[in-house]
This record gives C-alpha cells, structure tokens and sequence, in this order.
C-alpha cells in the first residue's frame, strides 16, 4: 500500500465521520469538524524524517554505502514505535507509509505508542556477519539522539531479528553510557532483556485475528446488519467445515508461526501449501510444517522435491507465486506488500485473507475482492500480535519480572481478542457500505484525534 493510498484513506475517514458519522465526537460541538479535519490533516503528515548514508568499511576493504532512514510519524498516543527493516525495497516514501500504519495500528490496539518505523537500503544476504554488524551500529550513531526509551523505540521487521537488535542496544548503551538503555530497542534476544514468544507472536497474533473471527460468527456473539449476510454465511460454512484448508504465502518468522498455530489448533486446519521467494510447497493431503521449519531455518529455503522425500515428506514443488491461487478456505498473506494485484485479484479462490504482512493486497485488487465477498482481515488488526509483545518486552525492561512464554503469548492473544471482536462487531453491525480496512482506520484515527484535542495539538 502506497502513502498515496494511505493518505487517501484517512482524508475518506476524515470525510466519512464528518458528514456520515454526526454521533461521533459530538462532545467538540460546533468545533467538531474544524477539529476532525485538523487531525486528519496531521495524521496525513509526518513529524520528523531522518535520513542519511550509512559508510562501512566492507570485508574486501571496499566502502559500502547504504540509505537509511526513520521516520517518525505521529506521537500523540505515545513514544514513537516500529520496526527496522534491512531490504533493498527500503525507500523513504515506503518508511513513511509504514510509519502511518504504526500509528494506526497502535492506537487501534489501544498501545501508548505513536508510529514510526527505519529501514537501511541493503541486501542482508550478500554480506556478511561483521558487515550487518557495523551497518546496524552505524545505524544507531545516526539516530543517537532521535532515539531511546522515552522517545522512540524500535524493534526488529523484515531482515533483521534478534542478533541485530541485540548489536543496536549495545551501541546504544555505549554512546549513552549512565543512561537507561535496555528499553530502547524491543525484539532482542531473551538473554538480553528480551521477552519470550516475541519471534512467533506476529504470526500467532495474524492467525488468532482469523479465528477469532470464526469464533464471533459461531457463537452468535455479533449483531450482523443484512448487507453482510453473505459474508457471515460464508464464514459459518468456513466454521461447520470438519477440515478448514489454509495456504500460507512465506515461511519466515511470521508465516511459520502462524502456520504452526493453524496446524495445532484445536478445530482441524490442514496446511496444503506454504512458500518462499523461491518456491511453493504444496500437497492437497497437507504438510507436516513442524518437519519442514527446521530445514528452512537452516537452509534458508524450502526443501525441493528430490530433499521432500529424503525428509519424508509428502508434497510437490510450485512456482512461488502458485501459493496465492490454490483452493482453499483460508489465505495468510505473510511475505511482502502488493502480492495481490490487478493481475492475479480473479484467481484468488480463498474465502478469508488474512494480512499479516503490511500492505500484500493494493488497492485496486483490494476493492475487486470485497466486490467479490471475500472477507479480508487487514494487516492494521491482523499483524499486531509483535507490537503487542515488544509493549510486554518494553514494560519488563522496566519492572525486570520477565514472564514466562506461556503467560506472554496469553496475554497478548487476551488483547487481540478483544480488538478483533470490536472491529468485527463494529464492521458487521455496520449500516454503511465500508471495508473492514476503512473500520479499523476510523476507529484507530478517533483514537488518535481525541488524544490530539486532550493534549492541545488540535484546538
């Protein structure tokens, strides 16, 4: 999803809770609009950009230079707070458009953070361990001053993890030497003041958002206005299945947890396909993804057909892209933005799509698929199960009880029940004719402005 589209997204907000919604913030009087469009012209800005060229001296004695960036967008739910990401996709308007989704994410989420988000211009897999190393302390020498556990604090997304949040706090703390650091960065290694579950939260966090959808419908805890019959029958029929079929897009940190989750669950959910940059792995029967995550955690792919059968395991080799067509019950988008596209939108057969990585579905294929009744869980709810954790990591930092994975992983699945079934209770009720995405925008972007006008910046 572009900052085009986001912004346009909440200027359609902005105009919807103007002139549809008159209940909502009725307590400003007649300042009420004067003051909606005034937030939602800050929330289409941003605070602060730094950008600058990070220099190492490579292993072959060479410079190498690499773009990097953070972005600060909006703080007025809390400290800045978002990921780090290391991908040659990073550019500055993609670092801003990830930072406005922090924002709403988080205050969707009810978190006291505002959004933010870096990313470094670079290609992890063609340098080496020391190389990363010194693009991520140098990374920290260029927001020194921009960042810390009171101001802004980062954690680990899209190429990187643990071992470099880990290297960041340490050149933190030694450029910040007598000042509280180990809350500066979340995502760090459990021996290192990190908290347990947080590598697998994201995407336990992406599947729950799925199923406690289902869950709603089943038990009949939702008030439905007609216009979603459709929707709502379908899911039931997702829900009366003995055996739900899912097909997940990616099998890193995010893909693999949420595949894992889905294979465990108590209702029977048969994985038939995951996939990488490289390839899909598929079998109708289903894949046995606790057999296949270990190999790729240590091969960085997935297996090919010849190493399926010395593993033992049923399954054929697919095109990376054959993952996203496949028939299924349930879709888990958990790779990188723009998958679904105006060139694949009418080969999508998944009743649900789950989006666990940012933006997977752009506009004009967001729009066909809702034409469609497809049901679509956007990554603004779906994929806030790591926020979640490095909130719990954070707040640890503080109190040095660290909990135990169990207790973590619990506690973060309680708030994202009680997100998700807001949002759908508020979508499903709904009389207007709005996507989930635009639900989850307005209620998080209400958040954000009351807190604005509570705090003075709109007035």
């Amino acid at each position: 999803m572009t900052e085009n589209t986001t912004t346009h997204l909440i200027q359609e907000v902005v105009d919807h809770v103007i002139k549809d919604d008159k209940d909502a913030l009725s307590k400003w009087g007649d300042k009420r609009d004067q003051l909606v469009q005034m937030g939602g012209d800050q929330l289409k800005g941003i605070d602060k950009v730094i950008a600058s060229d990070l220099r190492i001296i490579k292993d072959d004695g060479s410079i190498g230079t690499y773009p990097a960036f953070r972005v600060q967008h909006n703080n007025a739910c809390g400290y800045y707070k978002g990921g780090i990401r290391f991908s040659t996709g990073v550019h500055q308007s993609e670092v801003e458009t990830l930072a406005m989704l922090m924002t709403l994410k988080n205050a969707l989420h009810d978190l006291p953070y505002g959004g933010g988000k870096g990313g470094v211009h670079i290609d992890v897999r063609k340098h080496s361990k020391r190389e990363l190393k010194e693009v991520s302390k140098a990374f920290v020498r260029m927001l020194q001053n921009q960042i810390g556990p009171y101001k802004d604090i980062p954690a680990p997304d899209v190429g990187t993890g643990e071992q470099m949040m880990d290297w960041m706090t340490e050149e933190f703390k030694l450029l910040h030497p007598n000042q509280p650091f180990i809350n500066t960065f979340t995502g760090k290694s459990i021996a290192n003041g990190g908290t347990k579950g947080r590598s697998e939260s994201t995407g336990i966090g992406t599947f729950l958002s799925y199923y406690y959808l289902v869950e709603a419908v089943m038990n009949g805890s939702l008030s439905v206005n007609d216009k979603h019959t459709d929707k709502i029958d379908a899911i039931k029929e997702i829900g009366e299945k003995e055996d739900v079929k899912v097909a997940v897009q990616g099998f890193g940190n995010l893909s693999r947890a949420a595949a894992i989750e889905a294979a465990n669950c108590e209702k029977k959910h048969t994985v038939i396909a995951v996939s990488d940059s490289r390839s899909t792995v598929y079998s109708e029967k289903g894949l046995d993804v606790e057999k296949l995550a270990p190999f790729k955690e240590d091969n960085d792919r997935l297996p090919n057909e010849e190493e399926l059968k010395e593993l033992q395991l049923d399954g054929e080799v697919l095109h990376p892209d054959a993952v996203l067509t496949l028939d299924c019950d349930v879709l888990v988008l958990g790779a990188i933005e723009d998958q679904i596209t105006g060139e694949n939108q009418e080969d999508i057969k998944a009743t649900v799509l789950v989006e666990g990585a940012n933006g997977p579905i752009n506009s004009e294929a967001d729009a066909y698929l809702e034409s469609k009744g497809k049901v679509i869980i956007p990554d603004v709810l779906a994929n806030a199960g790591g926020v979640t954790v490095s909130y719990l990591e954070w707040v640890q930092g503080f109190t040095n009880d660290a909990k135990s994975k169990e207790v973590i992983l619990n506690d973060m699945s309680d708030r994202m029940q009680d997100v998700s079934y807001r949002v759908y209770n508020a979508y499903f009720s709904s009389e207007n004719d709005v996507t989930m995405r635009f639900l989850c925008y307005k209620l998080a972007f209400l958040r954000v402005i009351d807190l604005m006008k509570r705090s003075g910046k709109i007035m």
